[in-house]
């Protein structure tokens, strides 16, 4: 297994996310081969060999093997966990009836639109027109005042790290782990991102997938060998990092 990580056009890992993987990797002892563009180094690849990049490149590469991928969310199993209501949309819908605000949008796919809470006309900027009206996925607005982000390989919380708010506000472990617990159809690398309120409640957020996702200051070992435990899983090959859990 090789690991190609994409560059920018100093010739430095495209982001810290990207610095993170290659030097756990390299810790590791892995072959690390880097490239700008990704038809430079496509045929090259195998199909174990793990992509770090941007999304868009990470999924391109996906898509040239077959793999579908789709953002995970929300599921189903574990939305108790969420405290508030959840359904899809059209975003000219939102636009056009504002008795619906306060609500949080996001994009069904992509990174259209990250999530943005839609409190007046001016939050709609750039949100939706006659010729581009995305699926959208709605919520009702939770004022989270911290945000932890839980990582996750093969069940386990690999660690916590908070990427928004007050460090004051703090999450109640039990309820992630009760969570984690539920999640029966867990990827084998994800993440379970947490909010915490005022009134101290642990909610989730989202759930995010595991083939490309921020570090947040996760040990660089760690963060690379959640990835490639996802990697391995979307594509069917062994995981080379797993010899932890030999």
């Amino acid at each position: 297994m090789k690991v190609f990580v994409q560059i920018n056009q100093n010739g430095m890992p495209y982001s810290i996310n990207g610095y993170a993987a290659m030097t756990g990797f390299e810790k590791m002892g892995f072959e690390v081969v880097l490239f700008k563009n990704l038809s430079d180094v496509l045929d090259k690849m195998k199909r174990e060999d793990v992509v770090v990049g941007g999304l868009g490149t990470v999924r391109h590469r996906l898509s040239s093997l077959g793999i579908d991928y789709q953002e995970i969310n929300y599921p189903q199993e574990i939305r108790q966990y969420l405290g508030r209501r959840i359904w899809h949309s059209k975003m000219n819908t939102i636009n056009s009836h504002p008795e619906m605000w306060p609500v949080f949008v996001k994009s069904v796919t992509g990174k259209q639109i990250t999530g943005k809470v839609i409190r007046s006309p001016r939050d709609l900027m750039g949100l939706g027109s006659n010729y581009e009206n995305p699926d959208v996925i709605c919520s009702e607005v939770v004022d989270f005042t911290a945000e932890w982000r839980a990582y996750v390989r093969y069940g386990r919380i690999e660690g916590v790290r908070q990427y928004y708010g007050d460090w004051h506000y703090h999450y109640d472990p039990n309820i992630i782990e009760q969570c984690l617990h539920d999640y029966h159809n867990c990827p084998a690398g994800c993440s379970l991102d947490f909010g915490v309120t005022k009134a101290g409640r642990t909610l989730l957020v989202e759930v995010n997938e595991g083939y490309s996702l921020a570090a947040y200051g996760l040990y660089d070992i760690r963060y690379a060998k959640l990835l490639a435990a996802r990697w391995a899983e979307m594509t069917g090959t062994k995981d080379e990092c797993a010899f932890d859990l030999d």
